[in-house]
C-alpha cells in the first residue's frame, strides 16, 4: 500500500534563499546552548518537474514525493505557509506528481461570503 502525503501537513519552506515544499512529520522543541528552538522533521518533495514548469509558463509547480528517503530537520521559523499538494497524473508522464496549491480553501471562503485581506509582499 502506498502512502500519500496528507494535504494539511504540507508546507512551503524558505531556507538559504531557496524555496521548497515538504510534508511535516512532527514538531519538537530542543534547547541548544541555553536557547530553546522549535524544529520540524520534514520530507521534502523533489524540485518542480522542469518540463511542466516551462510548458506552463512557470504556473504548474508539480513535484515527486519521496517519503522517508528525503527526510530533513528544519527550524520551524523557515516554514512560510501551509500549502496543498494534490496528486495528479499528467499526460505524457508515467508517474503521479503532486502539484502545488497555495492558500487552500481561500476560494471556498470567498464563495461563502467571507473575504480575507491578503497583504502585499512588497
Amino acid at each position: 500500500m502506498s502512502r500519500h502525503p496528507r494535504i494539511a501537513q504540507n508546507v512551503k519552506l524558505f531556507i538559504n534563499d531557496h524555496t521548497s515544499i515538504a510534508e511535516v512529520y512532527f514538531y519538537f522543541k530542543m534547547t541548544i546552548h541555553d536557547q530553546e528552538k522549535t524544529f520540524a522533521l520534514v520530507s521534502e518533495f523533489s524540485p518542480p518537474h522542469p518540463g511542466l514548469l516551462e510548458d506552463s509558463f512557470q504556473m504548474v509547480f508539480a513535484c515527486s514525493y519521496h517519503a522517508d528517503t528525503s527526510l530533513r530537520l528544519v527550524e520551524a521559523h523557515t516554514i512560510q505557509s501551509v500549502v496543498a499538494m494534490v496528486p495528479h497524473q499528467f499526460p505524457g508522464i508515467d508517474r503521479t506528481l503532486f502539484y502545488l496549491i497555495e492558500q487552500p480553501g481561500l476560494d471556498v471562503l470567498t464563495i461563502g461570503g467571507i473575504e480575507e485581506d491578503i497583504p502585499d509582499k512588497d
